[in-house]
């Protein structure tokens, strides 16, 4: 990293070049050396592990990074430990800080402190920023573009994130009458009238219904001959015995509805969840 005096030097020998007509008028492209990033546990916490998705509660103090210090710790540049307070909570490993704090924090447990040397493209980029407002006579440094800097963390609260509890489909036809009918039963040979409804079965639902992919709730009936091979294995094995009026829910395995085909709105493999209401039997 140049020093102060050396970047005054540059300077000084530009404008002598430019007062003699010398030199390029492009000027130089500044590349700042910058050092590898390095994570140090300073003391290993006995709580909670802090995992993607968990909301984090942490102290940190941050420095300009200064390659002539052994610690590397240069001008100060922020710090919640000197407000008093701790940061705002954020989840962590979801982008919702800068990425080195996201690779620093995760794997610390509650109680653990961490010192890391982050790389510009890990901190705050080319992206400057002014100095802070002092915090009674504690004064901060502001931060320039391509900065490496230096963060001490301590990992102070984790609340765990909350998973989905995920239902595993059926692996065979599921049958439900929701309402019995009193009309006419439904058998193979016979021309029935039904509406139906299509979703894609989603264990993260209390129904398991996903969005509908299909209705004809509103619009035109659908009908078919039971048991001549025009609808998925699932309605041929489901539908028979259904009466007139009544309403009737098929779970269909990938296996009795669409397999590793794939079709508008519905994934290859899917489970499907047919709700049918049976109009009429000819």
């Amino acid at each position: 990293m140049k020093s102060m005096f050396q970047i005054i030097a540059a300077v000084v020998c530009a404008a002598v070049l430019a007062a003699c007509g010398g030199g390029s008028k492009t000027p130089a492209v500044v590349v700042v050396a910058q050092p590898t990033y390095k994570v140090t546990e300073t003391v290993v916490g006995t709580g909670l592990t802090a995992e993607t998705g968990d909301l984090v509660v942490i102290n940190f103090v941050g420095y300009l990074y200064d390659s002539t210090k052994a610690d590397g710790k240069g001008a100060k540049v922020e710090s919640s430990v000197d407000t008093g307070k701790t940061a705002a909570p954020f989840t962590i490993g979801v982008g919702a800080v800068v990425t080195g704090w996201d690779q620093s924090i995760l794997g610390m447990k509650v109680g653990g402190k961490r010192t890391a040397i982050l790389p510009a493209n890990l901190a705050y980029g080319a992206v400057a920023h002014t100095a802070l407002p002092a915090i009674g006579s504690i004064t901060y440094q502001p931060i320039p573009a391509n900065q490496a800097l230096v963060y001490d963390f301590e990992l102070v609260d984790v609340t765990k994130a909350v998973l989905p509890v995920v239902v595993p489909p059926p692996t065979t036809l599921k049958i439900v009458d929701t309402l019995v009918g009193s009309g006419a039963a439904a058998a193979n040979g016979k021309t029935l009238s039904v509406n139906y409804s299509l979703y894609v079965y989603d264990g993260t639902r209390a129904d398991f219904r996903g969005p509908a992919v299909q209705t004809t709730v509103g619009a035109t009936p659908f009908s078919f001959q039971l048991g001549a091979g025009k609808v998925i294995a699932g309605w041929e094995q489901g539908v028979p015995g259904m009466l007139v009026g009544g309403k009737r829910t098929l779970t269909v395995p990938p296996s009795l509805g669409y397999g590793t085909v794939a079709q508008p709105g519905i994934p290859a493999n899917s489970t499907l969840i047919f709700d049918i209401e049976l109009l009429s039997v000819q």
